[in-house]
């Protein structure tokens, strides 16, 4: 399989880092899994993660109501495209920022729970290489130099925790799991897996940044695909890349089942 990845790549000639970790087995294919890379929307899940916290301890409540003011709309947002009046709950802004990747609702909810909160927890879960330091959208904090910032290796520990129900709970891990399941961008890790493969994963994109990282669920093992790719000429060509090795790692499990 390694060589089959690699040779994808060559072609490509996108520089990348790719985890893959057979949940069965927990032999893991890791190559550049610590590079620090821009998290594009990736980050979103440690947010989602820290509501859920929040929640739990009583100091939100995911059916709370509230109506986004049109200060809070930046691009790649469906909030920003509907009514003013519109009231929207918790719970349908962790929604809309995980399955469609909104904007709006992202940098909504960082006000809500708190870019530190966020941070602590993302640090309580050992992600060590990922930490969030601007709203989506915020280019003038970018030009700063402040950018979020992930990595393979976190993002796949992330997604083992929420596997084993260890991020907050059993409860909200299952119920985080299930929102994933139904994220609607499926131009890369899902491409040419069959839609009837449940997979539960989270898609980022900026400029020549493109990343997918989640769980395939399969009959008779479930493993989990971290990729990201970075410095790309075409994002185009980075979300094929994508698709392609992730098709690879699929069929080396449906076909064979061993080991790496």
């Amino acid at each position: 399989m390694f060589d089959n990845i690699r040779g994808i790549m060559e072609k490509h000639d996108i520089k990348y880092s790719l985890i893959v970790k057979n949940l069965s087995t927990g032999e893991m294919l890791n190559i550049n899994g610590d590079t620090s890379i821009p998290s594009a929307s990736t980050i979103k899940v440690f947010i989602m993660a820290e509501a859920f916290r929040q929640a739990k301890e009583g100091k939100i409540s995911l059916k709370e109501r509230i109506k986004v003011d049109k200060s809070y709309h930046v691009p790649y947002s469906i909030i920003s495209l509907l009514s003013e009046d519109n009231t929207y709950t918790i719970m349908d802004l962790i929604t809309l920022m995980i399955i469609q990747s909104d904007n709006t609702s992202t940098n909504v909810l960082i006000d809500i729970l708190g870019m530190g909160k966020i941070n602590d927890y993302i640090k309580s879960l050992g992600c060590s290489l990922t930490v969030l330091e601007r709203k989506m959208m915020d280019f003038i904090a970018r030009d700063k130099g402040l950018e979020n910032k992930t990595c393979a290796r976190d993002l796949t520990l992330f997604m083992e925790l929420l596997y084993k129900g260890e991020v907050v709970d059993e409860s909200s891990s299952k119920i985080m799991m299930d929102i994933l399941k139904h994220q609607l961008d499926t131009s890369m890790m899902a491409y040419f897996i069959p839609e009837e493969v449940s997979i539960a994963h989270k898609t980022g994109e900026v400029s020549r940044v493109d990343h997918d990282f989640g769980i395939v669920f399969l009959d008779n093992l479930d493993y989990i695909f971290t990729m990201m790719t970075y410095d790309v000429k075409s994002n185009n060509d980075a979300r094929f890349a994508i698709a392609q090795v992730s098709k690879e790692v699929y069929d080396y499990f449906i076909e064979s089942y061993k080991s790496f």
